[in-house]
């Protein structure tokens, strides 16, 4: 049975709060055999446990969890785990949703396919003035700037949902023990390696927080503590730059935040004043009153945290695994491409060392990373390639992506079949042009177009007997094959490959001037002719979302990228995010540095080092981005 939607509850001590979240999803304008509730019971409460059981007769898809005090980024990461349903949602216990909550979700998430996260909007269940300035607090930190733009950063989880893709990739960091900064963290993480997010706000829930000055007073200090472990792990995040983290930085910025406090208490009650349109004088000088309480307690939470927190981020935190590792095993190449120069290192490059080779393999299984790609130079011209794939099958590892010219292709067929047949292997084949001349020049031979055809007519005879077999193609963009960009996803199709993933001409050092005098650089008299392929491509996507690789949004850049006008504005590199490139030296490496070295670390210590956010955070500040989509596209 296919659930649409998991809703998470966690839960704490609201008994009656939580039944009253419950009759609001029960009450839902949605089928229920297609909505799942999960309970995280986060205090093991036996009344709790046995109301959820007795409400099961009404809703079979209810389900109670329960854990000892872990907290509430545990809880949703057990929730999540526990939860089957290709959209997971969350609500807090003190809320109630809307009769249409979770159709309107399903329907901006089908309407948003590649959107990773949608939120709501959050009403009061009262005009208390201290409800009002948490809500305010909260609302204010969903849009900010970030490099330039208004961008969406963040949602409180009492009212957003995620696509089960997102949560199969990323947790919520269980060393916040509190419930303040871990959604703050978990959003800014998201957002970092480039996911987007949509505010959509039919999506109604109302919030009873408590409006006790006690439980304002707590909300405010577990903020503090929070947002101040946010901040010293992450350093860059735009709604936290008033906190610093280091020793004498953190105290000098603390008494600025605190000379500051009238200033803030003005700016956020005048806001809350006009927007609720308060007239009694009485009531502006509360709002004013509550902002200066919730700054000093933030601040207090600030200072209590800055003690323990250098322990808490040097401890061990989620590992975040990328989609894609690339094995750059070879700089040796059966050609001497125009576009390409690494085959010019083929004689002084040492391949890389199988014992290598397979212990990334095994490791990148065991951390689950969704797709593995062996690259050069031409990776079939390794004399162990087939000792490589042993041991792939070995390691039980599923179409191991292959980059290659596609000239030993066919001469190999016999020998690379039951890997193609058991999907140990996925051939990705260069094919730049349908014109013979046109592909043998760029690939500066006579022959490599006639041996690249029979290599993907053998790959596209085997998939007809079995259709199992996975192939892809990829094609450069050029100013010599502009018009035929449609014509070869058509040929591609008609070959029965998986997909087709266009490239821009890959710049050199990052500095897109020195290919501009490429004489396969668009020349600016084709660029009308680029943008019309461009425009057939997209609408070719429409129809075949999946067969072209390329996101609309990533096709839509090359008209830009050709004209030397993408900057890291449009789009951010996902090296060492969502995509890790293994160099023959065994380093993981950006365009600008090395990060590990897997010669004396594994994969995992890899991912969790500084090297690594230091690495992301340089790539992501490239002025030429290169719009490759195994980095610009993930």
């Amino acid at each position: 049975m296919q659930i649409d939607i998991s809703v998470i509850i966690p839960t704490c001590n609201r008994k009656e709060g939580l039944r009253r979240c419950l009759d609001s999803i029960f009450a839902q304008d949605y089928p229920a055999d297609k909505l799942e509730i999960v309970v995280v019971d986060d205090r093991m409460d036996d009344s709790v446990k046995d109301m959820v059981v007795n409400l099961r007769e009404r809703r079979p898809l209810l389900k109670y969890i329960a854990q000892d005090s872990r907290g509430p980024a545990q809880a949703r990461n057990l929730g999540i785990k526990n939860s089957s349903g290709e959209i997971v949602a969350f609500v807090d216990d003190d809320c109630a949703v809307e009769s249409n909550w979770a159709g309107t979700m399903v329907k901006t998430h089908k309407k948003n396919p590649e959107i990773a996260a949608v939120g709501g909007w959050t009403r009061t269940s009262t005009k208390k003035i201290s409800v009002l300035v948490s809500q305010l607090l909260s609302t204010c930190s969903i849009e900010t700037i970030v490099r330039g733009k208004k961008e969406i950063v963040f949602f409180p989880t009492c009212n957003v949902s995620f696509k089960r893709r997102v949560l199969d990739r990323y947790k919520f960091d269980a060393r916040f023990p509190l419930p303040g900064g871990e959604d703050l963290e978990f959003f800014w993480r998201l957002f970092k390696e480039g996911n987007r997010f949509i505010w959509n706000k039919d999506m109604d829930v109302t919030h009873y927080r408590n409006d006790r000055l006690s439980s304002f007073i707590k909300q405010a200090y577990i903020y503090g503590r929070g947002n101040l472990l946010v901040q010293c792990i992450h350093r860059d995040h735009p709604l936290l730059k008033e906190l610093k983290t280091g020793i004498i930085s953190f105290w000098t910025a603390t008494t600025v935040n605190v000379i500051k406090i009238p200033r803030f208490s003005y700016i956020l009650g005048k806001r809350l004043i006009r927007e609720n349109n308060v007239k009694r004088i009485d009531k502006k000088f509360l709002i004013y009153i509550y902002f200066i309480i919730h700054k000093i307690l933030y601040l207090s939470g600030n200072i209590i945290e800055s003690f323990g927190m250098r322990r808490k981020v040097s401890g061990e935190g989620p590992v975040h695994v990328p989609r894609l590792l690339i094995l750059d095993i070879t700089h040796s190449c059966n050609l001497k491409c125009r576009i390409c120069d690494i085959w010019q290192s083929g004689a002084s490059e040492k391949d890389m060392n199988i014992f290598y080779i397979n212990k990334m393999l095994s490791q990148a299984k065991a951390l689950n990373i969704k797709e593995i790609a062996l690259s050069g130079g031409e990776p079939l011209l390794r004399k162990d390639i087939f000792d490589i794939l042993d041991y792939a099958r070995a390691a039980k590892i599923k179409d191991l992506g292959i980059l290659t010219n596609g000239i030993l292709v066919d001469g190999c067929m016999e020998k690379l079949r039951p890997y193609l047949i058991d999907n140990i292997i996925s051939p990705v084949i260069s094919l730049d042009s349908l014109k013979q001349d046109i592909h043998n020049h760029i690939r500066n031979s006579n022959t490599a177009w006639q041996k690249t055809m029979k290599g993907l007519e053998s790959l596209s005879l085997l998939k007809k007997k079995h259709p199992r077999v996975n192939f892809g193609i990829i094609a450069i963009i050029l100013n010599q094959n502009l018009e035929e960009l449609p014509d070869l996803a058509f040929f591609a199709r008609s070959l029965g490959a998986n997909f087709l993933q266009y490239q821009p001409l890959l710049p050199n050092n990052l500095k897109m001037a020195e290919r501009k005098g490429s004489p396969f650089w668009v020349t600016e008299e084709r660029l009308p002719v680029l943008d019309d392929a461009i425009s057939r491509l997209i609408e070719f996507k429409k129809i075949q979302p999946t067969f072209i690789k390329n996101s609309a949004q990533n096709l839509s850049l090359i008209r830009k990228y050709y004209r030397g006008a993408v900057t890291s504005n449009d789009v951010r590199c996902a090296s060492a995010r969502e995509t890790v490139l293994m160099s023959n030296q065994v380093k993981c490496s950006t365009c600008f540095s090395s990060y590990g070295d897997m010669k004396r670390q594994d994969l995992k210590d890899v991912f969790r080092g500084r090297d690594r956010i230091r690495a992301q955070e340089r790539v992501g500040k490239c002025s030429w981005p290169c719009l490759l989509p195994c980095f610009c596209d993930v």
